[in-house]
C-alpha cells in the first residue's frame, strides 16, 4: 500500500509542486516532499536488516523530523524545494554518462536488448548515440535548472524544472521514435514502447 502511494505522488509532485508555488503555498509543497521523503525511508526499511542499518534509518528520521520543523517554522526552507530536480537530473547524467565509458554497453543499448530484444549490432550502434544525446540533452537541462534556481524567479523556475521540462523530455522522446521508425522501419507504436518501458526496474539497469 505504502509503495502505491509512494509511487502515485512520485509522479504527482512536479504538478502538484507547481500549483503550489503558484499559487504561493509554499508549505503544502514542503509537506508533499517531505511525505514522499518519509514513504521512501520506510519503503527503504522494510527492505533491509533493521540492526545492519540501524544507525542509517535513525539519521534519515531525524533529517527529517529537522525537515518537519523547518517547515512549520522556518520561512526560507522553500529552498529545499530547488534540490530534488538537480538531485535527480543528475542522477540519471551520471548513469547515462557511466554506461558510455569504453568497454560498458550504453544504457539505452541495454534496455533495447532486454526489454524489446533487439540487440542487432546496427541497432547496438544506434542506442549508443542516442544515450549520448539523452546524456547532453539532460546535462543542457541540469544547467538551465541551476541557473534558473539562482537568476530567476521560483514561480518562473518551478514552471520550467515541473512542468516545460517535462514536456521538452516527452517532445525528444516522440522525435526519436518518429526517425526510429523512418531509418529502420519499425511497426511497434509507440504504446508498444510505453508499455515496455512501464516495466522496467530502475535497480536493473542503474
Amino acid at each position: 500500500m505504502n509503495n502505491r502511494v509512494l509511487q502515485i505522488l512520485t509522479f504527482s509532485y512536479p504538478v502538484l509542486t507547481h500549483i503550489a508555488i503558484s499559487q504561493n503555498q509554499f508549505k503544502f509543497a514542503l509537506l508533499n516532499l517531505g511525505v514522499i521523503a518519509g514513504l521512501s525511508v520506510l519503503s527503504v526499511s522494510k527492505q533491509k536488516e533493521k540492526k545492519s542499518d540501524f544507525s542509517f534509518n535513525l539519521a534519515l528520521w531525524i533529517a527529517l523530523l529537522v525537515f518537519a520543523v523547518l517547515i512549520i517554522f522556518v520561512d526560507t526552507a522553500r529552498f529545499a524545494l530547488y534540490l530534488p530536480p538537480i538531485l535527480i537530473l543528475s542522477f540519471f547524467i551520471i548513469n547515462f554518462a557511466k554506461s558510455l565509458l569504453p568497454g560498458q554497453e550504453a544504457l539505452l543499448t541495454k534496455l533495447a536488448r532486454v526489454v524489446f530484444k533487439d540487440d542487432g549490432p546496427e541497432a547496438a550502434i544506434y542506442t549508443r548515440k542516442v544515450t549520448l544525446l539523452w546524456t547532453c540533452f539532460l546535462s543542457v537541462l541540469l544547467i538551465q535548472t541551476i541557473a534558473l534556481s539562482f537568476f530567476a524567479p521560483i514561480e518562473v523556475w518551478s514552471l520550467f524544472t515541473n512542468v516545460l521540462n517535462y514536456l521538452f523530455m516527452a517532445l525528444l522522446f516522440i522525435l526519436e521514435y518518429i526517425y526510429r521508425q523512418v531509418r529502420f522501419g519499425y511497426r511497434y507504436t509507440i504504446l508498444y514502447y510505453l508499455r515496455g518501458l512501464s516495466r522496467v526496474s530502475l535497480k536493473q539497469f542503474f
